[in-house]
């Protein structure tokens, strides 16, 4: 059923200004899938609140230039290439940071990708590729940290950075939207899983960032609609908010749900979408 409005169309509501706090002073963290988007503000916003961060991506090139611009302040984020596609890579990665940072109190699940095409023409191969990286990687990954916290007696927190699409469902990115469907339901059962641990677990469903993934969504909806990448872009906003989520917002989502200050949020699938999912 389609909507009818009553009222006017509203100004696009302003990002707030938050002055950062020092909620995250000696932790450490793996954020992957730092090179941009959530990901990279995350890894951002963390050590500005006294945190030591490690990035990982699969994209070296991105990396370096991630690491450079994260770290031009004075900075120290070191990163490691990663494929989350790959088992023995993600345990290279994993080491890597441990031995970085001295011992891991969170991790940050924010490596995805995505594959548009008609849901009846999805190809087995997409199938297998967006779970391999988006499900069985990021609980590879979760896997991992979460082992190695329990072994050095580490209480922290697990950030699983799913979608809206995983609630809600996109028609011309079947596998991605069941992938994202996958994390919120592991979210979930890691959370109990870990829960003796003292070890939380959550994610996060964004919609409408202002992120490079985002601009390939609008160049395959353009592709459609036969209408300009740049036009359709515009488009794909918050309703409520009526512009682009900026990745800023979402990291301070991040940042809270690592934070003891979320001890009693557990398992959860929060909404950071501006309002788009109503449940």
């Amino acid at each position: 059923m389609g909507s009818f409005a009553t009222r006017g169309e509203h100004r696009p509501l302003p990002v707030r200004q938050v002055v950062p706090t020092r909620s995250h002073t000696n932790k450490r963290y793996l954020v992957l899938g730092g090179a941009g988007g959530a990901g990279k503000a995350a890894a951002a916003l963390l050590a500005v609140e006294g945190a030591s961060v490690v990035i990982g991506d699969v994209r070296e090139q991105a990396l370096n230039e991630a690491i450079a611009d994260l770290n031009k302040g004075g900075g120290n984020i070191t990163a490691v290439v990663v494929d989350l596609g790959n088992a023995a890579s993600i345990g290279a990665a994993i080491d890597q940071a441990e031995q970085r940072l001295g011992g891991i109190d969170g991790l940050v699940n924010c490596a995805a990708i995505v594959r548009h095409v008609d849901p009846l023409e999805t190809p087995w191969t997409d199938w297998e590729r967006v779970f391999a990286i988006n499900v069985f990687g990021a609980f590879e990954a979760s896997r991992l940290v979460a082992k190695a916290m329990i072994a050095k007696d580490i209480k922290g927190a697990i950030v699983n950075v799913a979608s809206e699409a995983g609630k809600k469902g996109h028609t011309q990115s079947l596998a991605y939207s069941a992938s994202k469907a996958a994390m919120i339901n592991f979210t979930r059962v890691l959370s109990e899983v870990l829960a003796p641990n003292d070890i939380n677990v959550n994610c996060i469903c964004p919609g409408g960032m202002a992120t490079d993934m985002l601009r390939e969504v609008a160049v395959a909806y353009g592709d459609l609609v036969k209408q300009a990448p740049d036009d359709v872009f515009e488009q794909l906003i918050s309703s409520q908010l009526r512009r682009h989520i900026d990745p800023v917002e979402v990291a301070r989502t991040i940042s809270f749900l690592l934070s003891d200050d979320a001890m009693i949020i557990r398992g959860q699938s929060i909404n950071t979408d501006g309002g788009d999912t109503p449940y």
